[in-house]
């Protein structure tokens, strides 16, 4: 698995985007399976990565197929007659879903998140 090296003694670029180091939090079986499967293929983690990204598109979709939400989307769902009730109940429902503790940072950010979607929503339908 060894890389070309430029003039410079930088890795060779596989196409032409550069790729920045990025960092990935794995348990160890899964490092060790990512490595077995790139063995075998003879490529690195990160060539294994890059093909199965490129191959699953309808997993992967590509970020220019994916419109952001703009107010005029909010409105459009806030018409769809939710009351702030019922947005409370399915924004706890979601909560209960993430199995975290509810003095967990992640779960306040995640409450604090959808509160305020829920007030994004109520304002937009007005």
């Amino acid at each position: 698995m060894k890389r070309k090296r430029d003039i410079q003694g930088k890795f060779t670029l596989k196409n032409h985007d550069y790729r920045q180091v990025r960092s990935l939090r794995l348990t160890e079986s899964t490092w060790k399976k990512l490595g077995m499967a790139s063995e075998c293929r003879g490529i690195t983690r990160a060539d294994l990565l890059e093909n199965l990204v490129q191959q699953n598109k309808e997993i992967f979709p590509d970020s220019r197929g994916i419109e952001p939400l703009n107010s005029l989307k909010i409105g459009s769902i806030a018409q769809k007659s939710f009351n702030k009730d019922e947005l409370n109940f399915l924004a706890d429902k979601v909560l209960q879903e993430l199995r975290l503790g509810k003095q967990a940072s992640s779960y306040k950010l995640v409450k604090k998140s959808l509160k305020r979607l829920i007030e994004l929503i109520l304002v937009a339908s007005k």
